[in-house]
């Protein structure tokens, strides 16, 4: 369960908002806030063949309450370094025992570092 091995709170951005120009563009109003979180960024260093140049490839997994609700259009905001993460993918691995279990999801971070 995501309560015992949390390390972050998230909040969970969910919508689009108009600007005054008439431009869309994601809302910044959470459907959850101070939610217990498991976030996790990896990293894999693989060799590119076509430039010949090492690359790392980054992984940022979320697990979250499968109560949320995630969707592939959120987006979730770390409330202790303030990043902004768009999903990219959500998985809810099944069940043995019928009890519920945490939501995956895979994100991309869609702010600056530092910011």
């Amino acid at each position: 369960m995501v309560a015992e091995a949390a390390n972050t709170s998230v909040a969970v951005l969910r919508g689009t908002t108009t600007t005054p120009y008439g431009d869309v563009v994601d809302a910044t109003t959470p459907v959850y806030t101070n939610l217990p979180a498991v976030l996790v960024e990896t990293k894999q260093d693989v060799f590119d063949p076509n430039t010949m140049m090492p690359r790392t490839v980054r992984n940022i997994e979320l697990r979250v309450p499968s109560w949320v609700g995630l969707l592939n259009s959120d987006r979730i905001q770390d409330l202790s370094t303030g990043n902004v993460y768009a999903v990219i993918e959500v998985e809810t691995p099944p069940t043995l025992m019928g009890a519920p279990v945490d939501t995956a999801a895979s994100l991309k971070r869609i702010t600056a570092t530092g910011t």
